[in-house]
């Protein structure tokens, strides 16, 4: 089984035991509500390691860090997987509760899964040569920081309006915004690096 097919096989064994979790919940509307708001967080745990893998290998370089970062375009199509899962669960969700999301939610929402699919589909080596490695990078640092800006946008949102304990919004807001702090501290000190090595 190749790098691929181990961390897409951990996606399809999480959805899983997570419908099987629900299966035994009684209250339909409940489950509907569960099914959305928990493969939104397996879909975040998938994009924040894909997200920091770079940053937490310079500052943490051990095994572990240097898996992710090599397996780093796998886990990116993961999370594609696991949030497309969650748009059906969402989907749903919003289907049968006859819930009216608000024009932002839409747009900004509707923009992060073009953004997740534009990633998703250049994700592989012809790819990078017909796009260009520069473009390439540009489409994916784009990409990559508005999916990151609408989860922070979103758990920050959640925990202004107390729709989920301050706690658990609290702690996603807080991972989020820790993995910015280390991407800023890496690319700042990678460009001094490099700029010493010029001079």
């Amino acid at each position: 089984m190749n790098s691929l097919s181990k961390w897409m096989s951990t996606v399809a064994i999480l959805s899983i035991a997570l419908v099987v979790w629900l299966f035994f919940i009684e209250n339909g509307d409940e489950k509907l509500l569960l099914w959305a708001r928990y493969t939104a967080r397996v879909s975040f745990f998938y994009f924040v390691i894909s997200f920091s893998a770079s940053s937490l290998h310079y500052f943490f370089s051990n095994n572990f860090t240097k898996l992710i970062r090599q397996d780093r375009r796998y886990i990116g199509l993961s999370f594609a997987l696991a949030h497309t899962i969650h748009l059906v669960a969402l989907t749903s969700f919003i289907v049968v509760m006859e819930e009216n999301p608000g024009i932002v939610t839409i747009i900004g929402g509707g923009l992060g899964y073009v953004a997740v699919y534009a990633m998703a589909l250049t994700s592989n080596d012809n790819a990078v040569k017909k796009l260009g490695l520069k473009r390439w990078k540009q489409i994916h640092w784009l990409g990559a920081n508005y999916i990151a800006v609408i989860f922070a946008f979103t758990y920050v949102g959640r925990l202004l309006e107390g729709r989920l304990s301050a706690s658990k919004s609290g702690l996603l807001a807080g991972i989020i915004f820790m993995v910015f702090i280390l991407r800023v501290i890496h690319y700042l000190k990678s460009k001094n690096s490099h700029v010493q090595k010029e001079t």
